[in-house]
């Protein structure tokens, strides 16, 4: 077998050109000889001779042809891509193909690199667009989204009882539209004023979900998308906040008439502090500051606050269920109230969509219920919204206080659920699977955090989900806020831990089966 070495007589700093010189079988290399010799034994104890061309990486370059397909001393082209090439033709080619890893092995077991997400380091962002003009696009058509349909909703429910009026409309729709984000509206009833501060939390998720994606949008096309940077988010956050508060001013001032009373600094501000909620959250999670704040947190306290979100959405999906059975039980009830309403076919679907923009309400009320606290109803029926129907009278009675377990096994499922997802088998960078190992007592801690978490945010649902209302005067409907908060972060504490305790006497009965 002939192999050729690239060396050098008088050595690369005196710059000689380097001479391509054959190399006979059973001789040294005089370039490298201990690293040939190593090379070449070891390839000799394990590899055939086919396979140690794979041990020299040095060719002949020749510069001073151009680059393309080798040729033969006969002067026609051969095609050598297919490794097919003779003595005299490796010394003449500018390019040789090195085969990687030994003969035979398999690629699914070679070694992989983990490449970082987003641009090379190194890369320029592209520029974007100017701030502002990105922020007030995005948030305008976000609230394009919400306030079109709502126009549309209420034009046609005028148009079935007669002629139009379009600023009654326009007038209409803006001031719900601020109703959903908390603003309090004083409006005449019965010849007196009153305050209707009941926000429907049906449109104020509809409108924090848009915020949240035009701060997404607004991020992208400043170029801050998966930067990692909290000044780029901050901004992004902070300018769709304040066109959002610009936008509450404007529809106060436009929403203002005879029997109908806006603050516009009070619209302002609400919109603004919503804005820069929802436009945070959507600004984090493109700029990629979410993930970034989630490498650096603590496992116990990451594991802890998904588990607490997770828990409150399963308590509050318990009360929609509490309230949809509820409602059906006092299906005659609310038929009749429907009917209450001389209303056409299209008044009937615009009742119906109100019950269900008070939904939300309603599965916060019924959450808190069956959490112990309860909620003030006070005058409510009195409205004949078809939906305040199921609005329970007094205490559960009979087996329905089974109900009240509900809750805790919301947050026994969220910790197995957490429990399942850290112990999950996963796949190295080598390609194996292990089983991470099981640490209960951080698990425990996380159950700690989440029942903290959910009590947060199901106290920031109880306090959104209440308020005043023109029949019941000053006194404000929904729960006790403080209470919600309380119960609700001890029984997902307690659910939690009884949920790690249970898989992990699960998963050692397993085991000894």
């Amino acid at each position: 077998m002939v192999r050729y070495c690239l060396m050098t007589e008088h050595g690369e700093s005196l710059g000689a050109p380097p001479e391509l010189r054959r190399v006979e079988p059973g001789e040294e290399d005089p370039a490298r000889p201990d690293e040939v010799s190593g090379a070449r034994s070891r390839a000799s104890e394990t590899e055939p001779d086919a396979a140690r061309v794979a041990v020299r990486e040095t060719v002949k370059l020749d510069l001073s042809r151009p680059a393309g397909p080798a040729r033969t001393p006969d002067g026609s082209d051969r095609d050598v891509a297919d490794g097919d090439y003779g003595d005299d033709v490796v010394a003449t080619m500018d390019t040789v193909l090195i085969p990687h890893g030994r003969p035979g092995e398999d690629v699914s077991t070679m070694e992989t690199v983990l490449l970082p997400r987003g641009r090379p380091a190194g890369t320029r962002r592209p520029r974007g667009a100017p701030l502002p003009v990105a922020a007030l696009v995005n948030t305008g058509w976000a609230a394009l989204q919400l306030l079109g349909p709502l126009f549309l909703l209420t034009v046609a429910v005028r148009a079935a009882e007669g002629p139009i009026d379009w600023a009654l409309s326009l007038r209409f729709v803006l001031a719900g539209w601020l109703l959903g984000h908390g603003v309090p509206l004083t409006v005449a009833l019965d010849g007196r004023l009153g305050a209707m501060e009941l926000a429907p939390l049906a449109l104020t998720a509809l409108a924090l979900w848009r915020v949240s994606r035009a701060g997404v949008h607004t991020t992208r096309a400043i170029g801050a998308q998966g930067s990692g940077s909290f000044r780029q988010a901050a901004l992004a956050a902070g300018a769709v906040g304040l066109v959002y508060g610009v936008f509450g001013v404007a529809a106060a001032a436009l929403a203002q008439a005879p029997g109908l009373l806006v603050l516009p600094w009070r619209a302002g501000l609400h919109c603004a502090v919503l804005g820069l909620a929802a436009g945070a959250l959507g600004s984090v999670r493109a700029g990629g500051v979410l993930r970034r704040l989630a490498r650096s947190t603590p496992v116990l306290l990451r594991d802890g606050v998904r588990a607490g979100v997770v828990a409150a959405l399963l308590v509050l999906a318990v009360g929609a269920g509490a309230v949809g059975l509820a409602v059906a039980i006092n299906g005659g009830e609310a038929a009749r109230d429907m009917a209450g309403f001389s209303t056409g076919v299209l008044g009937q679907a615009g009742l119906t969509l109100l019950s269900l923009a008070y939904g939300p309400n309603l599965a916060v009320w019924a959450a808190s219920y069956l959490l112990g606290p309860g909620f003030a109803a006070g005058t409510l029926p009195l409205t004949q919204l078809p939906v305040f129907a199921g609005v329970p009278d007094g205490p559960l009675r009979g087996a329905g206080w089974l109900l009240t377990v509900l809750p805790l096994l919301a947050g026994a499922a969220a910790a197995v659920l957490m429990a399942r997802r850290r112990l999950r088998p996963r796949r190295t960078r080598h390609g194996d699977v292990v089983t991470p190992p099981a640490r209960w007592l951080r698990m425990c801690g996380s159950a700690l955090a989440a029942g903290v978490v959910a009590g947060l945010l199901l106290a920031a649902a109880a306090y959104a989900s209440g308020g005043a209302l023109p029949v019941t005067g000053a006194v404000r409907t929904g729960p006790v806020v403080w209470q919600v908060a309380l119960m609700a972060a001890l029984v997902v504490t307690l659910g939690g831990l009884l949920g790690v305790a249970g898989f992990w006497s699960w998963r050692g009965f397993r085991r000894q089966a």
